[in-house]
């Protein structure tokens, strides 16, 4: 079962940047050891204290929300995996796993992902989750898929004048942007909706996070 009740009592879950799903490795021969029950894919619903207790404050405060242990897919883009950005379902060359002459290739794991830019639909967001910190390509961390999340604005926001509730979409290199809230609703816009802004948003030029309440993203184990 991926659902865990008890957090590991190494685990932060923003400041994880592992060679191995459990966090733990052999320290002369790098091959992972599968202990601790921690594994990928594996997720942790927490409120804010609980989150607050497991997190490291110098990078940020994390709130209530579902947590997941993921790898980065070693294509990402470094720099677009960071704090506040958005991450995507890695593309189906990069994750898929085939299965011969029986039908294909398995769906591509909801475990691994991506950088904004290298995602699936990456203009319209599949599967989009928060990065939490910065993850070296390859290597396994946690994201964040439910709850109140920190995210990073693009430098000038689309809406003149933000404001908290407002609709947020995704948007380059998994930056968010506040859309104009009167524009009228089209197919990729709404496949870009990630959430509503929780705080008033701000423009990425202020180098600060702001919250926002993740609704988009779909509830499934693999």
């Amino acid at each position: 079962m991926p659902q865990q009740q008890a957090l590991p009592a190494w685990v932060v879950l923003n400041g994880s940047n592992d060679t191995t799903a459990s966090g733990m490795a052999d320290q002369y021969t790098g091959f992972p050891y599968n202990a601790g029950g921690l594994n990928l894919g594996d997720y942790f619903d927490c409120t804010s204290a609980e989150a607050f207790r497991n997190c490291k404050p110098s990078t940020a405060v994390l709130y209530c929300g579902r947590y997941r242990r993921i790898q980065v897919d070693s294509g990402a883009t470094a720099a677009n995996v960071k704090t506040g950005t958005i991450g995507l379902l890695a593309s189906q060359a990069a994750a898929g796993i085939d299965i011969g002459n029986i039908g294909g290739a398995l769906p591509v794991s909801m475990n691994i992902v991506t950088s904004f830019d290298k995602g699936i639909g990456s203009a319209t967001s599949v599967r989009p989750v928060v990065f939490l910190n910065a993850i070296t390509p390859g290597n396994f961390g946690w994201i964040q898929e439910l709850g109140v999340a920190n995210v990073l604005g693009k430098a000038t926001l689309t809406n003149a004048t933000p404001l908290a509730g407002d609709i947020i979409i995704s948007s380059t290199s998994g930056l968010v942007d506040d859309p104009t809230q009167s524009t009228t609703l089209t197919y990729t816009l709404y496949a870009q909706i990630i959430g509503v802004a929780y705080d008033i948003p701000l423009n990425g030029s202020t180098a600060k996070l702001w919250r926002i309440l993740l609704d988009s993203v779909p509830i499934v184990q693999d």
